[in-house]
């Protein structure tokens, strides 16, 4: 909903739009210190700092979606006298979905790949990244290649599932985007 409301409103998207690119730049693993302080060590800290690694996509995505909604069909609202809740239903959320679901789908990857950066840091005592450090640590070659092999089918098989709620929710896109080739 942040994303959708930063993105309707051009006053809102511009005061923000920099601080937000500005907080997206930043890489997540430099402010490993920052959650330890603030959340310790942990499950909180680690869902805090996947959480904050994954959010720019999804809301940078979804805002731009937003934005893009094309001028004739928001015209059309008008003449339609669509109510603003109407607008955001039938025609801004549709406009935006296919970007919200790229940015979905990037924050589904980057999130594998935080949670095992995550799961390497100091106090972690689980995880399939602290499993993979540990084999390696003690030279069990075998089960460091068994969690390597266990992210990618487990990457693979996140994606594959998410393509299929995609294909579900955008079936109309992806057949007017047929059309159009």
């Amino acid at each position: 909903m942040l994303g959708l409301a930063v993105g309707l409103s051009a006053r809102v998207y511009d005061y923000l739009d920099g601080v937000l690119q500005f907080l997206r730049a930043i890489p997540p693993p430099a402010l490993v210190t920052v959650f330890l302080v603030l959340f310790g060590f942990g499950l909180r800290m680690q869902l805090a700092f996947i959480m904050f690694s994954i959010v720019w996509p999804v809301l940078l995505n979804t805002a731009d979606g937003a934005r893009s909604v094309e001028p004739l069909h928001l015209d059309t609202c008008q003449a339609f006298r669509l109510s603003r809740g109407e607008r955001l239903l039938r025609v801004v959320l549709p406009s935006a979905l296919p970007k919200m679901f790229a940015g979905l789908r990037l924050a589904l990857s980057l999130s594998l790949i935080v949670m095992v950066f995550s799961e390497l840091l100091p106090g972690t005592t689980n995880g399939i990244g602290f499993q993979i450090t540990d084999a390696y640590s003690t030279f069990d070659l075998p089960a460091m290649w068994a969690g390597i092999v266990l992210l990618g089918v487990l990457g693979y098989l996140l994606n594959e599932l998410f393509l299929v709620v995609e294909r579900r929710v955008l079936g109309w896109h992806h057949a007017a985007q047929q059309l159009v080739d």
